[in-house]
């Protein structure tokens, strides 16, 4: 039997990398250095870190900002392509890079419903998260070494439930606390096992068709209906409260060119999938911050 193929993985302290580590560690060798220990914002220590220890994939995930509680400090776009290029400049050490993109980069100003592919060529994102993921989405498109992986809405164990919706919600369920809405929206949601097992046939696959795909289930759902799925999986009496009336901008994907890839992959039901993570946070119940869970997001 041979050795297992490795990993450089960026962000493994993130909410995606602890997924993968913890879901995947065991198929492949994984090298997830924390921040403290290598700092790719440092071309020198990235290169070095590399020669010294070659790997068959690079998984970025790793991101400076962009989260909805971030401050935007004025250089995102500039730190998250430096770290991106130092990885690139390795390339004699690794031999294919998957890099995490966003539905962000078809431009959140605007309703992004069931978009292609090949939509975000006209998009023009003016945030800096939007552009430096369009970027690199660019970037893969002239490279064939890089597949790009568009993420929507992606939840699961540990996602910051302070601004998370569905982790915020299922938290404040389990402290009789009412669920907040601020408005309406549909959203394409995926689950976070799911998405591991979409990375794991990825890599395995040496040839893909396309530089670049949306990965998300391919259809939307309202947060009015995960609300209500979150209160029957808790038996509990809750209050559903929306602040605003209407419908928010629509973010959601269209996945043909995965499930082209995929063959005949089938999604865990949305309502499994939460009561999956109730359940998860239920276990762990003393540990959630009664006031970060009432943080207005």
């Amino acid at each position: 039997m041979g050795q297992p193929k490795t990993i450089f993985l960026t962000g493994g302290n993130g909410f995606i990398g602890r997924n993968i580590i913890e879901q995947l560690g065991g198929t492949y060798t994984i090298y997830a250095p924390s921040r403290s220990e290598l700092n790719l914002l440092d071309s020198n220590a990235v290169y070095t870190y590399l020669q010294k220890c070659p790997v068959d994939f690079v998984i970025h995930a790793a991101n400076i900002g962009g989260k909805r509680n971030s401050i935007d400090t004025g250089d995102w776009e500039e730190k998250n392509m430096t770290m991106f290029q130092n990885i690139v400049v390795a390339k004699q050490y690794f031999s294919r890079m998957i890099v995490l993109g966003s539905g962000a980069e078809y431009d959140k100003r605007y309703p992004i419903i069931m978009a292609k592919e090949d939509d975000a060529l006209i998009a023009e994102p003016i945030d800096p998260y939007g552009r430096y993921k369009k970027k690199c989405s660019e970037f893969a498109s002239t490279h064939d070494f890089i597949t790009h992986l568009r993420l929507f809405g992606i939840f699961g164990p540990y996602e910051d439930y302070r601004v998370r919706f569905i982790s915020n919600n299922i938290c404040r369920v389990l402290l009789n606390l009412p669920i907040l809405i601020k408005r309406n929206v549909m959203f394409d949601y995926l689950y976070i096992d799911d998405f591991i097992q979409i990375l794991a046939i990825l890599l395995e696959k040496e040839i893909l068709e396309y530089a670049h795909y949306n990965v998300c289930t391919g259809s939307s759902i309202d947060l009015i209906t995960l609300a209500n799925y979150i209160k029957d999986i808790s038996q509990k009496n809750v209050e559903v409260q929306v602040k605003q009336d209407g419908l928010n901008k629509e973010y959601s994907g269209e996945n043909c060119r995965l499930m082209k890839e995929l063959q005949g992959f089938e999604f865990t039901n949305i309502k499994k999938s939460i009561e999956h993570l109730y359940r998860w946070y239920e276990e762990r119940i003393h540990i959630i911050d009664k006031e970060a869970v009432q943080f207005d997001s």
